[in-house]
């Protein structure tokens, strides 16, 4: 009788354990992540839907074959942090309960070092000196962001992007979309309180030393534009002409050295060019500026290269400057309206940088 009770306990466990094998039930609903485009280094949210019969003893496995996975395995969710190369990478997750099992995989689509877009109402990458900011959404449900000049002194003021990343180097470029929703300045200088400046719209890259330096290195590099034509006319140069052989200028290129006894000094180069002053209110237009590793800056104007120029090459090899050039933070400056009246109301989108000499556009 011993030896038939253990024979009709191993059947009652066998047979048990095939009933539970046979209810094991899963399906993969949906594999999902936060957005579908993403920059490098970027950490982002990814998780799994299913249906399971047992939720609680469901397992999961996550894979990648590129960038890395900076959760623990088990769980339905996952971080995953992207590679610091552009690229179509794949996340698999496979979904286990009992003998059943499913494999889903999802496609990370990198497509460049850092980007904003805008598309979350409650923050932004950018920080904002002296302005109001709020991001809106046109016609066509694109959000963006709108920025005043909140000053009583100062005629411009900048939206900044700091990348805090010790290795970020030339070659690199930044692209914005960018214009007036209202009230585009239309004189050639604007005067706030007792300070003065050119109406212009700029890009700047401020940039730092590094070992290989020696602390003799390029400090700043500024892209400065007239978004339009003035009603008084543009500036006049005193000394010199443009690029183009004029004395009227509409943009120009400004190079900051900086000596290893601290000494600042900035060398100009004007340009006459109607490629640049096409801005409108309500018109908005994409503006690029890029340096590749043969260290010549270019700048696009809705895709199309608008100038070229060695002026950065120039200087770094008339101060002996070594090693590379650093990026340290992106700022674009915004206008301030005169006598800080009839606020400009400024618009940015699409902001991108890279980090690759195939220069964004």
């Amino acid at each position: 009788m011993k030896y038939l009770h253990c024979i009709l306990s191993l059947a009652i466990a066998a047979g048990l354990t095939s009933c539970s094998d046979e209810s094991d039930s899963l399906t993969i609903d949906s594999l999902n992540t936060m957005g579908d485009e993403f920059y490098c280094n970027q950490k982002v949210k990814v998780w799994m839907c299913v249906n399971s019969s047992d939720l609680w003893h469901t397992t999961y496995t996550w894979s990648c074959d590129g960038g890395t996975l900076t959760q623990p395995q088990g769980l339905n969710e996952m971080t995953w942090k992207a590679p610091s190369v552009p690229g179509t990478y794949t996340i698999t997750c496979t979904a286990k309960v009992g003998n059943k099992e499913q494999t889903r995989s999802h496609q990370m689509y990198v497509s460049s070092y850092f980007f904003e877009k805008f598309s979350n109402k409650s923050q932004t990458s950018f920080s904002l000196q002296n302005a109001k900011s709020s991001i809106k959404t046109d016609a066509a449900g694109n959000q963006y962001l709108q920025a005043t000049v909140n000053s009583s002194t100062e005629p411009t003021r900048y939206i900044r992007h700091s990348f805090n990343d010790d290795e970020l180097r030339v070659p690199f470029s930044v692209r914005a979309k960018l214009g007036f929703d209202g009230n585009m300045p239309t004189t050639r200088t604007i005067t706030v309180g007792k300070k003065s400046a050119n109406a212009v719209l700029e890009y700047r890259w401020n940039m730092r030393s590094d070992l290989t330096n020696e602390n003799n290195y390029i400090g700043q590099i500024r892209l400065q534009w007239y978004p339009h034509i003035p009603t008084d006319g543009y500036p006049l140069l005193t000394d010199g002409l443009t690029a183009e052989g004029t004395n009227e200028w509409n943009v120009c290129i400004i190079v900051q050295h900086v000596s290893p006894t601290g000494v600042k000094t900035e060398v100009n180069e004007y340009h006459l060019l109607n490629s640049m002053n096409i801005f409108q209110n309500l018109a908005y237009h994409t503006v690029s500026l890029g340096m590749a590793s043969d260290e010549i800056l270019v700048v696009y104007v809705d895709g199309s290269e608008a100038l070229r120029t060695d002026i950065a090459h120039r200087v770094r090899t008339d101060m002996g400057c070594r090693g590379s050039m650093f990026i340290n933070n992106w700022e674009i400056y915004q206008l301030n309206g005169n006598g800080a009246r009839n606020l400009p109301k400024f618009y940015l989108d699409d902001c991108y940088a890279s980090n690759a000499d195939d220069l964004l556009k």
